[in-house]
């Protein structure tokens, strides 16, 4: 099973350094806008992306402290009065939750990844391996909204 997950480690891989292209060229101004009242501001579902990071070192067996804690849980809603971090805070803790993750995939066992998950997420696989593929796509969409809306916002498109 471990080196099954390897495939899904080399996309939080990829996403590393697809987060922060991301995030290229965006002012934190531009982080707070909403393009409708309808829809999320890039700063919250960067916190968002950064948060569900630090949590999927959970499903790998190692135990993290979680800046964000308490903001997302039971799929809380963007509320505007509840300050975010800033741009510049957002990727230091994007960094801090990699190397943590880095560490967590480096660690786990094939027991683990077996393990009935906490999370019933939505492709059936009930094991912490499943969800651990889930939460690769998760962040993968998370990411493509950010460049969606860094477009938007700066005219660039994410680089790879």
């Amino acid at each position: 099973m471990k080196r099954a997950i390897s495939y899904v480690e080399a996309i939080f891989s990829l996403n590393d350094r697809l987060f922060i292209n991301a995030l290229e060229g965006l002012s934190d101004e531009q982080m707070k806008e909403r393009v409708s009242e309808h829809n999320n501001p890039i700063n919250w579902i960067a916190t968002h992306t950064v948060w569900a990071r630090f949590n999927t070192c959970l499903f790998l067996g190692k135990s993290v402290q979680n800046p964000y804690s308490g903001m997302f849980e039971n799929f809380k809603a963007y509320d505007p009065s509840i300050p975010l971090p800033s741009l510049t805070e957002i990727k230091d803790e994007w960094r801090k939750a990699t190397e943590l993750l880095k560490q967590a995939f480096a660690e786990v066992t094939d027991e683990q990844l077996a393990a009935d998950s906490p999370l019933k997420n939505p492709t059936g696989d009930f094991s912490n391996g499943g969800t651990i593929a889930f939460l690769a796509q998760h962040e993968s969409y998370d990411i493509g909204q950010i460049a969606f809306l860094k477009k938007l916002h700066t005219q660039q498109a994410m680089a790879y």
